[in-house]
């Protein structure tokens, strides 16, 4: 999803990229050179025609980015692909900026009452489940630390990155199972905790600035005297929400759906203490615009409010009825994922007289249900299928924000994104695909984990090694590198292009 943050030139042919706009359509969408009109479309199909352009591969890069982001991978991986036969269409969604979730992120990590609730969650939840840290003198547990060795932790890029679990430290209410007690017994704690603190004591809602205000979910949190004033700290309130969140996290790990310590707090407190648009409304218009886009238009006045994924496919099926042997390789990086899987079902539902060849995910962001709903339940063709995406290793390595979110965008996906949810499952995260506890329950996962097993190399996780063969080669650490031709996937698409086979 993100993507480097340079800007190349656009030297790239309108026949080369479909720019889609606001709801799907062709309607402007900023960077006027960049928009495309039916006409466009229209082009890229008679210069298709009059090549006799048998195979073409449509390219959707990853999502939350913005126009120059998304034209900026169309340039780079055009020429690439190109190389191997095909005639590549890059589609360039702009869908919003990755930048707000993160700087909404940093914003609210930045202040003192974020500190000074996570400092008490930590404690409290390290000293539940057994957390250790390695020190220069052997393990030290969380819960012995000072709250000056807790901050020293946290000014650290990846704090608690390191750590282990005592068992034999843990609560025995926690190794029992027994949730009334276990509950009780961190109200205890964390009313301990929080009393003792002068923040606290002392009202922090009056050194709030209006904008941090804004953002804390006021009606658990503040109590307002006079109606329409600041308010105050509700104590009880904050005192529920702590036990809540310690309580969530603490049954997360016991299920093994954490998402490690520090990460799997991070998300709770964003969940329980804070208002959820921060982010989760920006990716839920993003997958609303992917299955938008394929709209079919019947009657439209404006030619401009036509959905440009549905007119595209109207001149596809016109071009492939007159074009016999039309072949479309399909490459979907994160959320681009998400729109294949509506590009697919449009595809068979309007009978496209056109074979889908060859389909590639990279580091694919869509929800694993998604997947299994369109392709696997019905057991779709989507031609010779492969999924290029990191191993857990890397995706705990990538870290999305430092300081505050330390794993990858795919993780702050499935732990905060997706609403209502955490640990929702998505389908380029190796956890979900492992058939390890407790994920080896789901029907759904099971189901494509059988479908990935069902052909050699449908799942090819980064780091590969040296000795890899061509077309199963990837070296990408980040998620939003998946584009740029140094990590070995792009190269090995398009040897995959060259081939009659898998």
């Amino acid at each position: 999803m993100p993507l480097p943050k340079h800007t190349q030139m656009n030297n790239l042919s309108k026949l080369n990229y479909i720019n889609v706009g606001p709801g799907g359509t062709f309607q402007p969408s900023g960077i006027a050179a960049y928009d495309t009109t039916p006409a466009d479309v229209d082009a890229i199909f008679a210069d298709l025609g009059q090549k006799v352009q048998k195979k073409i591969l449509l390219y959707f890069h990853g999502g939350l980015v913005n126009e120059q982001s998304g034209m900026d991978t169309a340039v780079t991986v055009t020429p690439l692909l190109t190389a191997a036969g095909v005639h590549p269409v890059s589609f360039v969604w702009e869908t919003g900026f990755f930048e707000t979730i993160t700087q909404n992120l940093d914003s609210i990590a930045g202040t003192d009452f974020f500190k000074k609730v996570l400092e008490k969650v930590l404690k409290v939840a390290g000293d539940k489940l057994g957390i250790e840290i390695p020190t220069d003198v052997g393990s030290r547990g969380v819960a012995a630390m000072t709250y000056a060795e807790i901050q020293a932790e946290l000014a650290k890029e990846a704090p608690f990155h390191a750590y282990g679990v005592q068992e034999g430290s843990r609560s025995a209410n926690v190794i029992s199972g027994n949730d009334r007690r276990l509950s009780d017994e961190i109200e205890v704690q964390v009313t301990q905790e929080l009393m003792a603190d002068p923040y606290f004591r002392q009202d922090p809602v009056a050194s709030m600035s209006d904008t941090e205000l804004a953002l804390v979910k006021r009606d658990q949190l503040i109590n307002e005297p006079m109606p329409g004033s600041r308010g105050i700290l509700s104590i009880a309130g904050l005192i529920k929400a702590a036990v809540t969140i310690i309580f969530k996290v603490v049954k997360r790990f016991v299920a093994k759906r954490d998402h490690d310590f520090y990460p799997t707090i991070v998300e709770e407190i964003l969940r329980e203490v804070y208002l959820a648009d921060f982010g989760a409304w920006l990716w839920g218009d993003m997958k609303t615009k992917a299955a938008q886009m394929w709209q079919t238009d019947s009657s439209v006045a404006d030619p401009l409010a036509q959905h440009a994924g549905g007119y595209f496919l109207k001149q596809l099926k016109a071009y492939a009825e007159n074009t016999p042997g039309v072949e479309i390789d399909l490459v979907g990086h994160s959320a681009g994922s998400i729109v294949i899987c509506y590009f697919v079902e449009a595809f068979y539902q309007q009978k496209v007289p056109a074979k889908i060849t060859h389909t590639t995910f990279l580091a694919p962001a869509c929800r694993s249900d998604l997947f299994y709903d369109k392709i696997v339940k019905d057991k779709v063709d989507i031609g010779c299928f492969r999924m290029f995406t990191m191993s857990n290793k890397y995706e705990c390595l990538d870290f999305c924000l430092k300081y505050v979110y330390t794993h990858s965008l795919l993780y702050l996906i499935s732990g905060i994104l997706e609403p209502n949810e955490y640990d929702a499952y998505i389908l380029g995260m190796q956890r979900y695909l492992s058939g390890s506890a407790p994920y080896d329950q789901d029907t759904k996962l099971a189901a494509i984990r059988d479908y990935m097993a069902a052909q050699p190399n449908r799942t090819v996780f980064s780091i590969t090694e040296d000795s890899a063969l061509s077309g199963l080669q990837c070296i990408a650490q980040h998620h939003g590198g998946f584009a740029d031709p140094a990590v070995l996937a792009i190269g090995s698409i398009a040897y995959l292009l060259t081939q009659n086979d898998c």
